[in-house]
């Protein structure tokens, strides 16, 4: 009994010295949760602390988002977050010699309808190749109360935040900038349809700075894309729409963090079919991605992604008003027609380029980290075009086959065929003959078949694909420190090596045997020179004949981009009570060069030896206004550029959810490969005065969020200078096919944006929309030469001369009007109600879109255009030529209704099915652009007319229906 009693009294000593030892512990965790792209705070956040793998403390984060987790003894712990409609949150935490670990800001990524949303949104861009190359808004600032509603919202009208285009935003996957090389563009195509893989994403808005990036002055986005990002579990999806395509399915997996340090993922999906709106516009595109990620432990990471979306993507073409009208159809495509029965597209985006990434993650201590990416992106992409030597134009809308070819009211115009003009109306605006408005495949095979050559069928028309096949190679280092609770240190190093093949490929003789490589164009000019119309000189100086094409083999031009680009950038944050500080910059060095493959005729430089071409003894070098041999074939000089960025960002939070923040950037970047040539499938040549453009920026927002409210009001100005841009076009003055280039192009955005979500006193309902209005303009007239394609000469008068009317132009009575930059309505709104209750919601809101303008054309602002061929020069033919098009305003209503329904609290399944523009308003121009083409054959020859400029329409009534399973 005594023994029993002292066991008892020992065991009890014992617990209660644990419990006393245990009460010792000072150790312990806090912080703050917030959302991860406003920062606002989280109230009610699930915090669950594990050791070995069991929970060992839970709490909830309070109103301010704060939570503390105490009475810990050293090691290392996991901490779980969960919240609703937020994605499950985890991290490592290390507590050591008694201290409580400050996590500061945890951010949580939004999961419940901003992300289906943005699956509808995604949608919208997945036709990337129907005359535009913009992106997504919603990337940028995802649950920034104004993106996150203009960005779907305003996607059917093309949209662009602050007027910016999308080469000005810059997009990273794991950490590296995946704007492309050549012209800039984001290529979201490149991860299309794998929208639960790349969903996970870190963003910010207009000049801010990030840890992965400096960035420029229209946002950055990382899309993380590692398997531990993706949402755990199982989640198949499928939408149909009457807008861009039938059908997508989508299944995508995940296992989260296993115990083993392991985490894969992997997605696939599928769009099939056309639509209601545009025929001959279809998918047949697919996507794959997967990644394997391996934690050895709280230092080391190391992760594995590898995807890619093959496919065929049938495209729109944009035609005059005079066709739509006569078709009766703003939808109307000119792409198309019937072969054997069957619609066949002859414009066709066919693109296979897989990305591999390796990265690696190192964290030695709670207040250091760092990345290294290695990303490398290969493949194919290309788009088909129809293409024709010594035979009628095939297009169905070629202007010589409308009725105003033939006849005009204007007897100036010297068209005055009325009976060819009544044949030509019934034509289109009545019988609308499929073989007459449509593309006619069975007469282009027949034409090709009847075109014998000892006893062979030499193609007149055939289907080329030209081809842009990148190999790209990046690396990406960079590293967060952060010494004290008041400064955090980033820094980074960005190498891209790459290396772009330019060249065209048979892809169908539609019915004949074979294809001679010679120029077309020059055949017109050069007949009686033989060698001059080759397309591949070597081989015809070497065997006495042009190239014999069959189908596969490469023709026309073959040349190589060969681009260098480094970057080295440091920023820092300092964190002084409610007011912060982020100072940063960088320094970049771009390299690039043409590297030409083929000898062309009209251009055969120097050769192997740098001796002139010499042919039947006579020296065929030809050279440029400087005196140099202008070359096809060899490496071109190389253009370097050093940039630089420097930035400043202010943020000051004080009590009650208020938030006032401004950012300045004064940025230079090198111009991009598209925009330095003369015409780089042809030549070497390089346009004149070639220099970095420099932007300056500012911005300054007030925020609000608190109780319902969430509201953003921001006033930006940006001044960019020093654009380039060139063009090829077919001068009707000269007669011939020429190369314009521009320089020197400036513009400015001013404008400012509200974006508000306010509580109602129906619970559940909030108010929310969206006004920005800007002045977009152009504030300079570009210099510009003019060369002739053929010969590379300087078009008479055209040697750096001045674009007079491209900012702006004189009216009749001596006002001058400005010029603004295209294709986004510089004035937007959206008003309406969200309610969400029980997994339930429905949107609705209505939108009005004003001051969206024509994209112009340099060549109708030139004093040689507006003065006439009689060389005098009037108020009327000023503002006749130069003045730029107007889109009418627009009305537009949308609803949108979904709802989710969760099993056992392990299985969700939910739908969401979107309405847009319920009025069914078919009238809404979405972009379009001037021809570049004059009447010039007038009778009165006092005079030019524009050619009729072509528009791109907006689809009428059209929904989105998203059904989803999670489990």
């Amino acid at each position: 009994m005594k023994n029993m009693k002292r066991l008892i009294v020992a065991i009890l000593a014992v617990l209660c010295t644990l419990g006393l030892s245990a009460q010792e512990f000072t150790g312990g965790v806090k912080g703050r949760v917030v959302s991860r792209a406003d920062r606002s705070s989280l109230e009610g956040a699930v915090l669950t602390l594990y050791q070995g793998g069991e929970a060992i403390a839970e709490t909830k984060s309070d109103a301010d988002g704060n939570f503390l987790i105490g009475n810990l003894a050293n090691g290392i712990y996991d901490l779980v977050i969960k919240a609703d409609e937020y994605l499950e949150t985890r991290v490592n935490v290390t507590v050591n010699d008694g201290y409580v670990k400050n996590m500061f800001n945890l951010s949580m990524t939004p999961s419940h309808q901003v992300s289906d949303a943005e699956d509808d949104n995604f949608v919208e861009f997945d036709m990337d190749d129907s005359g535009y190359n913009d992106n997504p808004t919603i990337l940028f600032g995802q649950n920034d109360v104004f993106n996150s509603i203009a960005g779907y919202n305003f996607s059917a009208v093309r949209f662009r935040a602050r007027g910016y285009s999308s080469e000005s935003q810059n997009v990273y996957l794991a950490g590296v900038k995946m704007n492309d090389a050549i012209t800039g563009y984001s290529p979201y195509s490149l991860w299309s349809g794998l929208n639960e893989a790349t969903r996970a994403k870190d963003s910010y808005v207009g000049a801010e700075m990030a840890d992965f990036g400096i960035g420029g002055y229209n946002g950055l986005v990382n899309i993380n894309g590692n398997a531990s990002n993706v949402r755990k579990g199982w989640r198949a999806s499928l939408l149909t729409n009457s807008a861009l395509y039938r059908l997508r399915l989508m299944l995508t997996y995940a296992s989260g963090p296993l115990d083993n340090g392991w985490s894969y993922a992997f997605s696939a999906s599928a769009r099939l079919g056309g639509n209601d709106w545009i025929d001959g516009v279809y998918y047949r595109s697919f996507g794959y991605y997967a990644s394997a990620e391996k934690k050895f432990d709280d230092v080391h990471k190391l992760g594995f992604i590898f995807m890619a979306t093959p496919g065929q993507r049938g495209a729109q073409n944009a035609s005059t008003q005079e066709v739509y009208d006569l078709m009766g159809d703003n939808m109307y495509n000119s792409n198309w027609g019937y072969q054997n029965g069957k619609v066949r597209n002859a414009r066709v985006r066919i693109t296979n380029e897989p990305i591999a990434v390796i990265k690696y993650d190192f964290t030695p201590q709670d207040n250091f980290s760092a990345s290294a990416t290695v990303l490398y992106r290969f493949g194919k992409n290309g788009y088909t075009a129809l293409d024709w030597n010594n035979a009628q134009d095939p297009r169905p809308d070629y202007y010589r086959n409308l009725p105003s070819y033939f006849w005009m009211e204007n007897p100036d115009y010297n068209r005055n065929n009325f009976t060819k003009w009544a044949w030509a109306t019934e034509t289109w605006g009545y019988s609308r003959d499929p073989e007459l408005v449509h593309v006619n495949w069975d007469r282009l095979y027949n034409v090709n078949r009847m075109n014998r050559d000892y006893g062979l069928s030499r193609s007149k028309y055939i289907l080329e694909e030209r081809r842009v096949d990148q190999r790209d190679l990046n690396l990406a280092i960079s590293a967060k420190w952060k010494p004290s609770e008041v400064v955090t240190l980033n820094a980074g190093v960005n190498g891209k090596i790459n290396r772009t093949e330019h060249y065209k490929i048979i892809n169908d003789l539609l019915g004949g045997d074979y294809y001679l490589n010679v120029d077309s164009f020059a055949e017109r000019d050069f007949s009686a020179f033989p060698y001059m119309i080759q397309n591949d000189l070597d081989y015809w100086m070497a065997n006495g004949h042009a190239q014999v094409l069959e189908k596969g083999d490469k023709f026309g031009y073959d040349y190589y981009a060969q681009i260098r680009q480094a970057q080295l950038w440091a920023s820092g944050k300092f964190n002084l009570g409610g007011f912060q500080v982020g100072l940063g910059g960088s320094v970049g060095y771009d390299c690039f060069w043409r590297e030409g493959l083929l000898r062309k005729g009209l251009f055969p430089g120097l050769d192997d030896k740098g001796h002139e071409i010499m042919i039947d003894g006579v020296s065929v070098t030809d050279k440029d206004f400087d005196g140099k041999p202008i070359t096809s074939k060899g490496r071109s000089k190389k253009n370097e550029f050093l940039s630089y960025t420097g930035k400043l960002n202010l943020n000051y939070e004080f009590g009650g959810g208020h938030r006032i923040f401004a950012n300045a950037a004064y940025i230079t970047e090198a111009p991009h490969f598209n925009m330095a040539y003369f015409s780089p499938r042809t030549r070497n040549s390089v346009i004149p005065d070639l220099t970095t453009i420099k932007t300056t920026t500012a911005d300054l927002n007030y925020q609000y969020f608190s109780n319902g409210w969430n509201v953003r009001v921001t006033g930006f100005y940006t001044d960019i200078k020093d654009q380039s841009d060139v063009m090829s076009l077919f001068d009707d003055i000269a007669n011939s096919f020429v190369n314009f280039s521009m320089s020197g192009m400036d513009q400015r955005h001013v404008g400012m944006e509200l974006g508000f979500k306010t509580p109602t006193p129906v619970e559940n309902l909030a108010f929310q929309g969206v006004f920005t209005y800007g002045k977009y303009i152009y504030t300079s007239n570009p210099k510009m030469y003019m060369t002739y394609d053929n010969s590379a000469s300087l078009v008479a008068g055209t040697y750096n001369v001045e674009i007079p009317y491209w900012k702006s132009h004189p009216d009749v009575n001596g006002k001058e009007v400005q010029h603004y930059v295209p294709s986004t309505p510089q004035l937007a709104a959206s008003a309406g109600f969200a309610w969400n209750h029980n997994y339930w919601f429905i949107d609705a809101d209505v939108e009005y879109f004003d001051k969206a303008y024509l994209d112009m054309s340099p060549f109708y602002r030139l004093k040689s255009a507006t003065t006439g061929p009689d060389g005098v020069e009037t108020p009327t033919e000023i503002d006749y030529m130069a003045s730029q098009e107007k889109f009418d305003a627009a009305w537009l209503l949308n609803l949108s209704v979904g709802k989710s329904w969760y099993i056992q609290r392990k299985y969700q399944i939910g739908f969401s099915l979107n309405a847009k523009n319920l009025l069914n308003n078919k009238s809404v121009k979405t972009g379009g652009y001037e021809q570049n083409r004059i009447v010039d054959n007038t009778v009165n020859k006092e005079r030019y007319y524009r050619f009729d400029s072509k528009y791109f329409y907006m689809s009428g009534m059209n929904y989105m229906l998203n059904l989803y399973f999670r489990f």
